[in-house]
């Protein structure tokens, strides 16, 4: 049996390495070894790596497409595969925005208008799950009077300017896990400041722990 933290895949290097960074260190905090596979771009692909009694961990941060249809079909390749919730599912509830809060801080904000930056997607639970981070994110704020907006690259240069109108510096909080063309885009809208990549933020290791606590759990129940 193997651990598999399952990514979407990138082209980009520092987008890879990144990755490479958030196994290495859950491998670390599990105390036991962990491989990396991707589910589109690059590889190795998790279709072709899956083996018999393997458990996945789904490094999305939305319920898309690839966690929704991609990762069960590629653990339907071998027998006794489980996978845990996602990252996204946040089962600690607040673990992503500490994360996405300290991206935000690191790179000075938050800004009077800060837009959350994310990748957009065609299912309606990734899309809920955006807005609510976004929601989330206005009442961790709330004292400070933050206005919190979401959008995703190609509609990004239209909020910045309805910003911009309003008045006061506007930055970009990065809810992606790692560099890359999402990334880059949000950078070259043209924001006063972009936050990093949420990557290997303590809190997201974290998070993608109780994923496994929790598959782990339910398998012992189901036992």
């Amino acid at each position: 049996m193997s651990i598999i933290l399952a990514a979407h895949g990138t082209h980009s290097v520092t987008g890879r390495a990144c990755v490479e960074r958030i196994r290495e260190a859950l491998s670390w905090r599990l105390a036991e070894p962990v491989r990396l596979a991707w589910v589109d771009v690059c590889g190795p692909r998790l279709a072709d790596v899956v083996g018999d009694g393997d458990l996945i961990v789904p490094a999305f941060l939305g319920e898309g497409h690839h966690v929704r249809v991609d990762i069960p079909q590629a653990a339907s390749r071998a027998s006794h595969v489980s996978v845990t919730p996602h990252l996204g599912a946040d089962l600690d509830e607040d673990l992503v925005l500490q994360a996405l809060a300290s991206r935000v801080e690191e790179a000075g904000g938050p800004w009077p208008t800060t837009i959350i930056g994310w990748a957009g997607s065609t299912h309606a639970h990734s899309r809920a799950q955006a807005r609510r981070m976004a929601a989330d994110l206005a009442q961790h704020w709330q004292e400070l009077g933050v206005r919190v907006e979401l959008a995703t690259p190609r509609h990004l240069p239209d909020e910045l300017e309805a910003a911009r109108r309003r008045g006061g510096a506007v930055g970009v909080a990065s809810y992606l896990l790692a560099p890359g063309f999402f990334q880059d885009r949000l950078v070259e809208a043209g924001a006063d400041a972009v936050s990093a990549p949420l990557g290997d933020h303590p809190a997201i290791i974290q998070a993608l722990v109780r994923c496994l606590d929790v598959a782990r759990d339910a398998a012992r129940k189901a036992a």
